[in-house]
């Protein structure tokens, strides 16, 4: 997880303009949480919008690369179930993978069994707002300190094994590469889509 730098939203992404019985994400006339076929194009808009200009490609809770917009969906960092008025609030929409392990389906879904709850989102950390203090080390683990970095580590399941496992692949290509000699902007090249650049940005001491 790194900082997000917010931008301006797409200019057709207002939520003055969906009305009371079909918006983009709640369809009260089908009784289901979907975004409506009418929406379909502002979604995909504004999901290729965030992670191209506002996340470099990249998970914003993980640091996975994503590559097709398949593999990723529209995340509200603050859930919907509590804050509805954030709804359509362009700082609350993250893009993140799919994956029930870790990132935002397991903050939603599987953290506690049940997600977490409103109470909470005070103790973690928020990329839109936070710089975020996460160090590796070389099993590329998150180093667990009390407080927010371990609640924040925990509520998405950072540390999960296949995260980590990824993570030092990463450590282990950067140190092979320096043994070989490549220089920091060669190195950096060559991993432009393996992901985690908090990662990368470590271990060649760019940060």
């Amino acid at each position: 997880m790194r900082k997000i730098n917010k931008q301006t939203p797409l200019a057709n992404f207002n939520g003055d303009n969906y009305n009371n019985d079909c918006t983009l994400w709640t369809c009260k006339r089908c009784d289901q949480i979907t975004f409506h076929n009418k929406y379909k194009d502002i979604y995909e808009e504004t999901r290729l919008q965030i992670l191209t200009d506002e996340q470099n490609q990249l998970c914003g809770y993980t640091e996975i690369y994503i590559n097709e917009l398949e593999e990723c969906h529209i995340d509200h960092y603050k859930k919907r179930e509590f804050f509805s008025e954030l709804t359509f609030d362009w700082d609350n929409l993250i893009v993140a993978t799919k994956d029930d392990d870790f990132g935002a389906n397991f903050k939603d879904n599987k953290y506690n069994s049940n997600g977490i709850q409103k109470s909470e989102y005070t103790d973690i950390y928020n990329p839109v707002i936070d710089d975020i203090p996460f160090e590796y080390d070389e099993f590329g683990a998150i180093i667990e300190e009390e407080g927010k970095i371990k609640k924040t580590i925990e509520v998405f399941n950072l540390n999960c094994e296949s995260l980590k496992q990824r993570r030092k692949n990463i450590i282990i290509t950067i140190q092979s590469l320096k043994k070989d000699g490549d220089e920091i902007d060669e190195i950096k090249s060559s991993l432009d889509d393996a992901g985690f650049l908090s990662v990368i940005e470590q271990e060649l001491e760019l940060i």
